[in-house]
């Protein structure tokens, strides 16, 4: 096994990566605690060639290792060379992105991926671990744009395909368009009616290029459509339930191209011209569940001065998880690491060994998808091969327990009627037949013969 400290010095990690020879195992101890009495390990980098062997062979001869994630962060050393080169070269770059636009893109996701009829203002926090843009936020703010990201999204894709998670209605094809809008530039904050414009013609643009969406003989433009610019906020009401109900026809006609999705959460930010009016696309959140995710990017790129109270105190909350910087000591808010997953998935059929983990909540597996994003997953509930096999061999012990039962009782109940058939002195009834019992009642004392 190699033995090695990546974390103690960061011009040394960064600059450096550590290369694997002739070893399976790096083991990487924070500087921190080395004149520490207990000195756990904070890394562990596994050869990837390797690294299935490696976690095949802990799993049969030390099962208490199992999974490596509980102790610490497990990476491949593919991925420890790509991730911490990418983070040298980041030391020192400003990144223009900002917080508050991807907590408000992580808030609209929240609520597009729950229950339509959850307020905004009772959405628990702790969603926003659930949402794949968290994911993409944490992977943006620590390795910038580009083929971190890319990997980050990849991946999501892979465990969104697993079924032995819940599937979702808004997936990560319908957040890419999202995020690459979020991470752009659009420039200073503009009122609410350009912002909403400016989201839907980028929208437009994206999705006929990269989909084969067909443009519009006119573009769409939100000021055409009647009522919603009017000073009355009824007429914009009025406006915004006639769109939605024209567009939900066009969709049930098979009409839906993705930008319904964009124009309705335009719509319903310019009828209160702020978030004030998130209400009005939980009506039709089953019809077009990303149009909740496509207001989250409005009211982001409109920034806070269009947040209502309920919004602003919920996206800050936020904002709070997206902030935190990486640090490759730190190894908690996770269940699995990305190779042990992928090792696991391919591995394994059916959720009872997911099931099996410790986990930090009830059937959601947490995954760290690439060093620093993690995400939340929930297996599904109901059966699956290992669990009804449990089942039957229950089923099978309960019938034999039940025979074993009965034949005891026959003999019990034999050994009574021999023994009532003998002069011996007779040991009282165990009572396993109730109504011979009843049957007989008391026994009459005999009488003596008197003597002559």
């Amino acid at each position: 096994m190699g033995r090695y400290n990546p974390l103690d010095s960061p011009a040394k990690y960064f600059l450096e990566p550590y290369e694997l020879k002739g070893s399976v195992v790096a083991v990487g101890y924070s500087d921190s605690r080395l004149r520490d009495e207990y000195n756990p390990p904070a890394l562990l980098v596994l050869e990837s060639e390797s690294a299935i062997e490696t976690l095949s062979w802990l799993r049969t001869y030390a099962p208490e290792t199992a999974p490596l994630s509980q102790y610490t962060r497990v990476v491949s050393s593919q991925d420890w060379m790509s991730f911490s080169r990418i983070q040298g070269r980041m030391q020192g770059f400003l990144y223009d992105a900002r917080e508050d636009v991807w907590s408000s893109v992580i808030l609209g996701e929240a609520l597009a991926q729950g229950e339509a009829d959850v307020e905004l203002a009772s959405l628990p926090l702790s969603r926003a671990g659930a949402c794949f843009s968290m994911a993409i936020a944490r992977a943006v703010f620590t390795y910038g744009r580009d083929e971190a990201t890319k990997t980050c999204a990849d991946r999501l894709r892979q465990v969104e395909a697993d079924r032995r998670f819940v599937r979702r209605p808004v997936t990560v094809s319908d957040l890419m368009p999202i995020w690459a809008m979020a991470s752009g530039q659009f420039g200073k904050s503009v009122s609410a009616e350009e912002t909403a414009n400016l989201v839907l013609d980028a929208a437009s643009r994206f999705m006929h290029d990269s989909f084969s969406v067909p443009h519009s003989p006119t573009p769409l433009k939100l000021r055409n459509i009647p009522g919603l610019s009017s000073d009355s906020i009824e007429e914009r009401v009025l406006a915004f339930q006639r769109l939605s109900t024209e567009l939900t026809n066009a969709e049930a006609h098979g009409a839906d191209s993705g930008l319904p999705s964009v124009l309705l959460a335009a719509a319903a930010f310019l009828v209160g011209r702020s978030t004030s009016h998130e209400f009005l696309l939980h009506r039709v959140s089953k019809r077009f569940p990303a149009s909740l995710a496509w207001y989250g990017l409005i009211a982001g790129l409109a920034g806070p001065s269009t947040w209502d109270a309920n919004w602003s105190k919920a996206a800050k909350g936020i904002e709070r998880q997206v902030r935190p910087r990486f640090d490759w000591s730190e190894s908690t808010g996770f269940d699995l690491c990305w190779i042990e997953y992928s090792w696991m998935a391919k591995m394994f059929d059916g959720t009872v060994t997911f099931n099996s983990l410790p986990k930090l909540l009830p059937r959601v597996i947490s995954i760290e998808v690439i060093p620093g994003a993690a995400c939340q997953f929930r297996l599904v509930a109901g059966s699956s091969p290992e669990l009804e096999a449990g089942r039957s061999n229950d089923r099978v012990r309960e019938m034999d327990l039940q025979a074993a039962l009965s034949q005891f009782v026959v003999l019990a109940n034999r050994a009574r009627h021999l023994l009532e058939g003998d002069s011996t002195p007779k040991q009282q009834s165990l009572a396993f037949d109730s109504s011979d019992t009843t049957r007989s009642g008391p026994t009459k004392p005999r009488r003596k013969k008197a003597s002559t």
